[in-house]
């Protein structure tokens, strides 16, 4: 009923603009078929349309493939040319490496990737140093170097923002694919990051229009086409220690300035966190000592390490 719902709501609207570029899904992103020469998509929870003109986003776009970011960047370039091409272009050298390193190198037992998150302040960098010292592991990060010198040319454009940070997922995932071979990769954020603080946004952005979705729902899924981390380990911090920690920073974020004036917007990233599965966040109290708190990622890594 839902979709024949959907289908008419999207009938009308064309009827009254024909310059409405897609329909987006929370979950998993497909094509359905139309007279629309533009790629046509259908979201779970509310319709939310993208109009060249007239509409911005209304709620987060969640990629479930690399295959429907491309679309996205794709079906938007003309917004944004350089950038675009820019960004595809260091996704395809970082598959053509990959897959070159697939046919010299082929091996099926790779080194544990380990995912690092949580709130800025929450000393992600620390642990992920001390981590890397005592694994004898290479540090990485999304989005990854390759992409960050043109992170702000996605910046003023709701879809190829989210595009870009979904595509680092996949950069990144390729680059750590061929490092895993050699050495373990501790990595500073992942696909958990970019879906937690998009589904948080947008309920901050749209008040009464997007909701949290529940737990259990097909939105905390991981993509079957990313590389999947051997853990993921969110660190918990309050919010006094975390503001005392970011008190040395001399750059302020939008974000942050969000962060900190919106205990909901905390909470709400937090929560989706706390839905992930498969893998899940788990989370480690980062208030205690630095060695405490390394100690007791030190139990978690006990069975990744074996």
């Amino acid at each position: 009923m839902f979709e024949t719902l959907t289908r008419y709501l999207f009938y009308r609207c064309i009827e009254c603009c024909r310059r409405f570029d897609i329909l987006l899904k929370v979950g998993e992103i497909h094509p359905v078929k139309s007279g629309n020469p533009k790629p046509v998509y259908f979201r779970k929870y509310k319709v939310c349309m993208f109009s060249t003109n007239l509409l911005a986003m209304t709620s987060p776009t969640i990629y479930r493939s690399a295959e429907s970011v491309l679309n996205a960047l794709n079906a938007h370039k003309a917004d944004n040319i350089e950038a675009v091409n820019t960004l595809i272009e260091v996704y395809n050298n970082a598959l053509n490496a990959f897959m070159e390193d697939e046919k010299q190198n082929p091996v099926t037992n790779r080194h544990p990737l380990v995912v690092l998150e949580g709130l800025d302040g929450c000393g992600k960098s620390t642990v992920s140093k001390k981590l890397a010292s005592k694994l004898q592991a290479e540090r990485w990060c999304t989005p990854p170097e390759s992409i960050k010198n043109i992170r702000h040319l996605f910046d003023e454009h709701a879809v190829l923002r989210t595009a870009y940070y979904a595509l680092g997922n996949y950069i990144a995932a390729l680059e750590c694919s061929i490092l895993l071979k050699k050495q373990p990769v501790i990595m500073d954020r992942y696909w958990h990051s970019t879906s937690a603080y998009a589904i948080a946004q947008a309920v901050n952005d749209f008040p009464g229009e997007v909701e949290i979705p529940p737990e259990g729902d097909t939105f905390y899924h991981w993509p079957n086409d990313l590389l999947k981390p051997n853990l993921v380990l969110f660190l918990d911090v309050n919010e006094d220690n975390r503001i005392q920690r970011l008190s040395r920073r001399t750059e302020i974020t939008l974000q942050e300035n969000l962060l900190r004036n919106s205990q909901q917007f905390r909470d709400n990233i937090i929560l989706a966190y706390k839905n992930m599965v498969s893998p899940q966040a788990i989370f480690v109290d980062s208030n205690l000592k630095m060695n405490k708190v390394i100690a007791a990622i030190n139990d978690k890594l006990q069975d990744v390490l074996k």
